[in-house]
């Protein structure tokens, strides 16, 4: 059988109802937003419909009340050591060396330039020319294509 949802407070800003529903759901509690539609459309409608009414399961009123309390007051701690942080982005795939200098400091080129220049200049829109084989060095600047 579905738990039955609890309004623990009512907000009649949207991005307030976010932040605490954000930092609840950081602490393991499920909650929800009722209400933050027609709020977020319609501002003046929160005294009407209630504000944005923040819910969670019954099982974890208690806890989320105490949270809550805890933020009002402004002695939380929140635990950053905790959190898993996701690896770095690269910013480009490393796929060969340069045969002029011996970097691995190279990128693949996407797509022609010029073409890309000329197809919008002429058409109105860009055709990416996709050119997988080709490509530069960040250290020295060469050009190359990959067999």
């Amino acid at each position: 059988m579905a738990e039955r949802l609890i309004t623990i407070a009512t907000f009649n800003h949207v991005t307030e109802a976010h932040i605490l529903k954000g930092r609840l759901e950081a602490e393991g509690i499920l909650c929800f937003l009722g209400d933050e539609n027609i709020v977020g459309v319609q501002p003046f409608y929160a005294t009407a419909v209630g504000g944005v009414k923040l819910k969670v399961p019954e099982t974890d009123v208690m806890e989320a009340k105490a949270i809550l309390t805890r933020i009002r007051e402004g002695n939380t701690v929140f635990d950053y050591d905790t959190i898993e942080l996701a690896p770095p982005m690269q910013e480009h795939e490393v796929v060969n060396t340069c045969p002029n200098c011996g970097s691995d400091n190279v990128e693949q080129v996407k797509f022609n330039k010029t073409i890309f220049s000329i197809s919008y200049l002429f058409l109105g829109f860009p055709l990416p020319f996709l050119n997988r084989r080709k490509y530069t060095c960040h250290e020295c600047g060469h050009t190359w294509k990959s067999n």
